[in-house]
Formats: structure tokens, sequence, C-alpha cells
């Protein structure tokens, strides 16, 4: 029996980028009308991918009890990594989904083209359903080129956050976005140089360390950088050997609205993500893929916008693939 992708949805926008999506992942789409027969292919183990309307923080309450009276909330048949929740409301206000076990991926409503929106992320559906979901190419269009440099200093990262900022201006994105993309791109280097390497029983290594530091990365410590456009959509990624991404951290810090108090980070918490999260509200979209101890990749998507207004209100996601 093939897979499904069972949507729980009555507006005709998320039909059509669901069916986009799963035409591009190779899926079968079934629409149903409660969420009782949206979790009852869990049952039957089948493994489906589920979007989800999430119209309100007692449409998560439901969907918890249905999946509790069809095969237990903590069941093995339920993997947060399938439940894939759309909102008209940004991640921020959302704080409660941050908190579920079964937030997997949060997708913004705000398609502009459902069709569209609907292929790019049905390349991430499809790359979550191989054994694992890493790299960056799969991500992007057929024709996008995708370049790996390998940092073997952290001084490298400055050279390297220049080096993205050149390509994307090349790409047809103005300065102002450029800047932008150059920002998150150093956001992403940093949590892998300085957040990701830790010791045997999991202590950070380089929590503390100040983020001007040079030092050698290599063995595990060498970190990847991924950068690749296929005419529409600009990807980057970090790439680590360590593995260490802790999930809950990662979500409760993108769903918070930070002040300008907030950004005065003592070195002890540098790079929880407070910058993350304003990147992730100014545009840009995210794919977290950590197996447990052996590797994180970071990546992050653009799509080329005719104005800063719109490159801000693009349509985005922020999705999440943990192997444990």
């Amino acid at each position: 029996m093939s897979r499904s992708l069972v949507l729980y949805s009555q507006k005709q926008d998320d039909f059509a980028f669901a069916a986009e999506v799963a035409s591009v992942a190779g899926l079968s789409l079934r629409r149903v009308a409660t969420l009782e027969e949206a979790v009852a292919p869990l049952a039957a183990q089948e493994g489906p991918v589920l979007f989800i309307d999430l119209a309100s923080q007692e449409v998560l309450s439901a969907l918890e009890q249905a999946l509790q009276s069809t095969v237990g909330l903590f069941s093995d048949l339920v993997n947060g990594n399938s439940f894939h929740f759309i909102s008209d409301e940004d991640f921020e206000e959302t704080p409660w989904l941050a908190e579920s076990p079964l937030m997997g991926a949060f997708i913004l409503r705000n398609y502009k083209d459902p069709q569209a929106a609907g292929k790019r992320y049905g390349r991430l559906i499809s790359a979550s359903l191989q054994e694992r979901a890493f790299g960056l190419k799969g991500l992007l269009g057929p024709q996008a080129q995708v370049q790996t440099v390998r940092l073997a200093r952290s001084i490298q990262k400055i050279e390297a956050v220049e080096a993205v900022r050149g390509y994307v201006v090349a790409a047809g994105f103005n300065n102002r976005m450029a800047s932008s993309i150059a920002n998150a791109v150093d956001e992403i280097l940093m949590n892998a140089i300085f957040d990701a390497p830790v010791d045997a029983v999991g202590k950070q290594e380089k929590a503390a360390v100040p983020r001007t530091e040079d030092f050698v990365l290599d063995g595990r410590s060498l970190v990847e950088l991924e950068i690749g456009f296929d005419g529409q959509t600009v990807g980057i990624s970090a790439v680590d050997h360590f593995g260490s991404i802790d999930k809950s951290k990662i979500l409760r810090h993108m769903s918070k609205v930070y002040s300008v108090e907030n950004y005065k980070v003592k070195s002890s918490s540098a790079g929880a993500g407070i910058g993350l999260s304003s990147v992730f509200q100014g545009g840009a979209s995210f794919f977290y893929v950590c197996e447990a101890g052996v590797r994180t990749e970071a990546m992050i998507f653009f799509s080329l916008s005719e104005s800063y207004r719109e490159f801000r209100e693009q349509f985005r996601f922020l999705a999440t693939q943990f192997y444990f």
C-alpha cells in the first residue's frame, strides 16, 4: 500500500498546496473532515504524512485526544516528524505548539501561489520519506548546483559569510536582502562552530569561547557550508558532526519575540538561537535534520523577491527531522 498525505483542512488553498506536495513526493492525497479520520491510518500502521489546519490551540488538544483514544499519544506509531501544522498565525504567536511532542513542522499560510509553494515543500516531504533527510540538493529544484566549503578554522566564518553575500547578490537579491541572508548564515555557522561541539557526557565545549577566537576545526569539529540556487530559491546549510542540537530548546527560541534587551546576551548563553528567531520572522524558512550523536544539518531557504517587503513576507516554514 502506498503512503498517503492526509489533509485535515477545509480551506481550498490548503488543498491546492497539499495536492502539489503529494504529487511531488509521490503520495496519494486523502482529505478528511475529522481529526479521528486523520489519525486512523496510524492505527493501521500506514505511516501517513499529516497536514493539520491549526486554527487554534483547541485543535492541537483535540488532535492529542484523538491520538490518545486511537493508538496512545506516546505510542511508537506516533512520530512527531510526520506532523505538519498549517497556520495563519506566525510561530511566535503559537508558543504552545513549540512545547508539543507532535511538533514536526510549522507552515505559515502565506502561500501567495499554493502550487509553487507546494512544489517547494513537496521536495522537503520527499526528502523526509528517505532513510535520512540530509543533503541540500534534494531540497532545491533539479537545475540547482550545490557548492560545498569546508571550514578548517573558526575565523574562516567571516570569509564564508561574505562569500555568501556576494553569491546571493550575483543571483539577483538586492543588498538589503543579501545582508539578511548573510546574517542568517552567520547565525547557523556560529551554532555549528561554537554550540554543537560537546564532550562524551554532552557538555558543550565551546559555549563560553569568545566568538572572535580563532581555533582549528578538524575531526568532528570540521564544519561544512553548502550553498545552492535553483533560479528562484537559494538554500544554505551548515553541517556539524556532533548531532547535539536540542529540538525542544531550538523550538522554544524560535517561538519567542525578543526585545532589544533580550539581544544583550551573556557569553555563557551566546548562540542560543536568539538571532535565528529574528531571521525566521524576517522571511527565512528552516529545515533542521539531526541524527543524535552523528550529524546536524541546519538548512535555510530564501526566495528571490522583487522588494524587501515581499522578501520578508514570503512563504516560509520551520521543519524538523530528528533521528535517535
